[in-house]
């Protein structure tokens, strides 16, 4: 099941018309570990500024998503 802040990467993925696989790459991981962490089976500290920066999220939902 997706986290909060693994809804929010997938919309905005879906919205920026880019593949989980793209970010991966984009972020400097692989795929599956991006999974990891939008699944919340890894934390992915290292790489959430990273997510946030390449999808122009808003800081303030992902802090929510993160805290929920």
């Amino acid at each position: 099941k997706l986290t909060p802040f693994g809804k929010l990467v997938v919309k905005a993925l879906t919205d920026q018309d880019m593949t989980k696989t793209q970010l991966a790459d984009t972020i400097g991981t692989s795929p599956q570990y991006l999974s990891y962490i939008l699944y919340g089976v890894r934390s992915g500290e290292k790489y959430v500024p990273a997510i946030v920066a390449a999808l122009s999220l808003d800081p303030r939902k992902v802090e929510k998503a993160i805290a929920a």
